[in-house]
Parts: C-alpha cells; structure tokens; sequence
C-alpha cells in the first residue's frame, strides 16, 4: 500500500474535468485498487458517480491510497496527474 497527500488548490473545489481525468488514469491501473479519503469520506476512485458524490472544497486535503501490484508504477502516474491539475501537495 503506498499513499499519495494532495490539497484542492482550484478556487471552486475539485470539478467535474478534474474527477474525469483522476477516474481516467484510476481506471488505467487495473491492477490497482485506488481510494480517496477525505474528511471521513472515501470514493473509489475508479467510479465517476463516486468521485462526483464526494463534495471537495478549495483548499481540503486529501489522501490517496493504492493498493495492488504496480503499486509504484502507478504512484509515479497519479503523481504526474496531480501535478498536471495543480493538487499535489
């Protein structure tokens, strides 16, 4: 299991794009089972309809943990993604 920290930097919290391409890159990890925390609320990050139910506020944190065998390998791809839309921390 590895975890990646991330914060919502977006002035209107985590939009509907941004969940898209996170559930995009989540559905790529097949491998990989893939959950965002936050608040005391998790999605599956595989699920849109998750994603989208879960309400992201600028400036929430939020934790991502991965489980599975290219646990590494796609550690690397979400970190390239979180960068991408400016929610690293």
């Amino acid at each position: 299991m590895v975890k990646i920290f991330g914060q919502v930097n977006h002035q209107q919290g985590l939009t509907s794009r941004m969940c898209a391409e996170l559930v995009a890159e989540a559905n790529r990890a097949s491998s990989c089972n893939l959950t965002l925390y936050s608040n005391d609320e998790e999605a599956d990050l595989k699920s849109i309809m998750n994603m989208m139910s879960l309400p992201m506020h600028h400036e929430q944190e939020f934790t991502i943990e991965i489980v599975g065998a290219d646990e590494e390998a796609v550690k690397t791809k979400f970190e390239e993604l979180l960068r991408k839309l400016n929610l690293l921390i």
